[in-house]
């Protein structure tokens, strides 16, 4: 069950980074485009730091998110092992 519940946050931490990374970032009305694709040309100042945070958001979501996937395999793995070996 701990796995199952592991791997259901991790997913759902992963699909939050996707959604903030392909969200546009808007400063005073203004697109600034979002982290996968920043707004080609000339932006305003304010945009750089926006754009910034929203990627180290995303790239703390993708991390955390696949941490705990890899951890939910772990935890499955080797509660498999444990039943399958006896003691």
């Amino acid at each position: 069950m701990l796995s199952k519940v592991l791997g259901a946050v991790g997913v759902v931490l992963l699909i939050a980074g996707v959604v903030f990374a392909i969200r546009p970032v808007m400063v005073d009305g203004r697109d600034c485009g979002s982290v996968f694709q920043p707004e080609k040309g000339i932006t305003p100042m304010q945009c750089d730091p926006r754009l910034e945070a929203r990627g180290n958001l995303v790239v703390g979501l993708g991390t955390s998110g696949f941490a705990l996937v890899l951890t939910g395999f772990a935890v499955a793995a080797v509660r498999d092992r444990r039943t399958r070996v006896p003691s």
